[in-house]
């Protein structure tokens, strides 16, 4: 098993990426603009959303009338159009149509009504959500549906900038990191075919997955509100989480390196030390909890068997991980160390 790599020659391994793209994304402002018949509902969701009566200034109400929707911003990120019924009126189809002119993608809010097809997205609408009522219920999912029509980076603005949408923000961008992964992982499993490249073919995985998760990890701390120079922020995630334990976690993805494992495995351990360090990453930035093996272990543990769903869908395979191999691949993880 390679040693682990010091903070130096991790920042190595990311340094031809650029850094400021996702950093100067984070502190761009833009505007979302949210519409209802008569502005009330709009109104409501953007204190919701906003966390407070007094409204985020990214956030814009109006109600769908001409004159109100041309005082709201000319390019906003994304129109959301806030209704009581799933067909949109005459009103909020002409509100759709301004967002569609300015290049702006829609998202409806269908609030109370649940008849058949009401959360389907119809012509020239990006997405649709149904919510039960405009309340605290409601900023798991609109969280979800912003940040998808923002894009991976101004996501990160969103985040930063409103916090009760950073923790659902967060998730989905640590699922999708370890998603990745364990794809990669996947599409590399060379080694089992031709063990002995295995080693040098799995060190190329291992700086890959490094890659993604430091990356992974500076994107985290940018949607948690940090900033400052990105080499700086690195080191600073790269110390707390401990750039040995960063690269250990990694090189215990690769146990392709163990030929009889098999390749299910290591791409289930590919996708679960990724979320593992997203957790711990979020964790430490978010509610301040030191960052030790013994988290990075339990967080492994519990996403483990997410991994191995992840991976028999890519797999198609047809019969789950048999419960011998499961016990044999949990232990290439970290485990605890036992207090004397």
């Amino acid at each position: 098993m390679p040693g682990p790599l010091k903070l130096a020659s991790l920042w190595k391994i990311v340094r031809d990426v650029d850094l400021s793209a996702p950093r100067d994304a984070a502190r761009t402002p833009f505007a979302i603009v949210l519409v209802s018949e008569t502005g009330a509902d709009a109104v409501r969701l953007r204190a919701v959303l906003s966390g407070s009566d007094v409204p985020h200034p990214w956030l814009e109400a109006s109600p769908a009338t001409p004159d109100s929707l041309a005082a709201t911003s000319s390019a906003p990120v994304a129109g959301v159009l806030v209704t009581r019924q799933a067909a949109l009126s005459e009103s909020m189809v002409a509100a759709q149509q301004r967002f569609a002119t300015a290049g702006a993608p829609v998202l409806v809010v269908v609030v109370g009504d649940r008849s058949p097809g009401s959360g389907l997205a119809r012509a020239g609408e990006r997405a649709r959500v149904v919510l039960s009522a405009i309340d605290e219920s409601a900023i798991e999912p609109m969280a979800l549906a912003l940040a998808d029509l923002a894009g991976d980076d101004r996501q990160l603005a969103l985040a930063s900038r409103l916090p009760l949408l950073r923790p659902a923000i967060v998730a989905h961008l640590i699922e999708r990191t370890a998603r990745a992964n364990a794809s990669f992982a996947f599409t590399t499993g060379l080694a089992e075919t031709v063990p002995l490249l295995s080693a040098p073919l799995n060190l190329g995985d291992i700086v890959v997955l490094t890659k993604n998760q430091v990356m992974m990890c500076y994107r985290i701390a940018l949607a948690s509100g940090r900033d400052g120079e990105p080499r700086e922020l690195i080191g600073e995630i790269l110390g707390v989480l401990g750039g040995g334990m960063l690269f250990r976690q990694a090189a215990r993805q690769l146990v392709g390196l163990i030929p009889f494992i098999g390749i299910l495995p290591k791409v289930a351990v590919a996708y679960a030390g990724t979320y593992a360090i997203g957790r711990a990453t979020s964790a430490w930035l978010t509610d301040g909890r030191r960052i030790t093996s013994e988290t990075i272990a339990k967080y492994s543990r519990e996403s483990l068997d997410r991994g191995i769903a992840v991976a028999e869908r890519l797999s198609g395979a047809a019969a789950p991980v048999r419960q011998s191999r499961l016990e044999r691949l949990r232990q290439f993880l970290p485990v605890p160390r036992r207090r004397a």
